[in-house]
């Protein structure tokens, strides 16, 4: 339902024009004079102000220059006499878009009222595309344009974005020659907010991570300067492992994120130690655990796009079917694993995700 802010100090004409557009449905609120009615716009920000030029305390080209000082972009329908050409201009000049005279019909007034918010409505469409367009420009520069390799390893990242943007992120960088960092996130929301929040962890993930800092320390670090930037707007749900060649081992904390799947044999082990995501609980006290790590294991971690894919009837692809996918790939190639298991959630939901898809793999040689 579209707002509309009417400010007129005429009672009969302000009531018929209430009367008028509530009965197309519209939510309606009113002013009679020029400083209440900015204060309703200020504060309320409708979709629509109808503003009469001659006002007492705060005059209509006045209240036009002071919304358009403060950024707003709200729509504004002038009402003026049938004789003032010069007002009109004046009033487009102080930020007006559309003026009808009086008396007015309501046809007429309806009718631009219907067009305004239909441009306005479109405008707000093309910027909505433009800050996802440029939300997915920021995840893209966000992620590693080339992963680093660690002798006796294969390591594979793969992004896949979904129509909406959203929070993914991974990223695989060396600490030392024997030593690469690579994490996974999970940031709540979508957008352009979604992909300042991750761009803040990025850094604070390259600026924090080394081989001396542990996962559960690096996680706690992190977790103190969410809470502190996000003033409880969001939380970001983060994995972070430390791996290394000599000897083969993974040391690890989980914040929170959807549990990796480690494949060791036959045995299927899921990486749960850690604790609350990032972002919420300041003085969490995070945990890690360390794994060895044997000739064929193979790693997969991964965002809950993945499992929260949906087929026609509504089914989640879900976690078993992904852990059977890993079971069952037998070649010691993590970028091949990577693109099966993207691939399969893509099958699964016949091209529709709905989610960005995003996955780190590691396979031990």
């Amino acid at each position: 339902m579209n707002r509309i802010v009417v400010i007129e100090d005429d009672p009969a004409i302000l009531s018929g024009l209430e009367a008028t557009l509530r009965a197309e449905s519209y939510d309606v609120l009113s002013a009679g004079d020029g400083e209440d009615g900015y204060r309703l716009v200020r504060d309320r920000q409708p979709d629509l102000v109808i503003l009469d030029l001659m006002l007492p305390r705060m005059n209509g080209y006045e209240i036009c220059g002071q919304i358009r000082r403060q950024g707003l972009a709200t729509p504004i329908l002038m009402l003026t006499a049938q004789d003032q050409e010069t007002s009109r201009v004046q009033g487009f000049e102080a930020g007006a878009d559309d003026y009808v005279t009086k008396p007015f019909s309501v046809r007429e007034l309806l009718g631009r009222v219907r067009a305004i918010l239909r441009r306005s409505e479109g405008r707000s469409d093309l910027a909505n595309q433009r800050e996802l367009d440029q939300a997915r420009q920021v995840q893209q520069r966000l992620l590693p344009a080339e992963i680093p390799q660690l002798s006796g390893f294969r390591i594979a990242g793969r992004w896949s974005p979904a129509r909406i943007a959203a929070g993914d992120y991974f990223d695989v960088f060396a600490l030392d020659e024997g030593a690469v960092g690579v994490c996974i996130a999970d940031v709540c929301g979508k957008g352009m907010p979604a992909a300042m929040m991750m761009s803040n962890l990025q850094a604070a993930v390259k600026s924090h991570a080394s081989r001396e800092t542990r996962p559960r320390d690096l996680c706690g670090q992190l977790n103190r300067l969410m809470c502190r930037n996000m003033a409880a707007h969001g939380f970001i749900s983060f994995f972070y492992a430390v791996v290394e060649c000599q000897p083969k081992r993974l040391t690890y904390c989980n914040a929170g994120h959807n549990l990796p799947i480690l494949i060791s044999g036959d045995s299927v082990c899921r990486l749960d130690c850690g604790g609350a995501v990032l972002g919420v609980i300041e003085h969490w006290h995070y945990d890690e655990r360390e794994i060895r790590l044997r000739s064929g294991d193979r790693l997969l971690m991964y965002t809950d796009g993945i499992t929260e894919s949906r087929n026609s009837t509504g089914e989640e692809f879900g976690e078993d079917r992904l852990i059977d996918l890993v079971l069952r790939f037998e070649p010691n190639d993590a970028a091949a694993l990577a693109e099966e298991a993207l691939g399969a959630a893509r099958r699964f939901s016949n091209g529709h995700v709905e989610d960005d898809l995003t996955l780190v793999s590691i396979s031990v040689d």
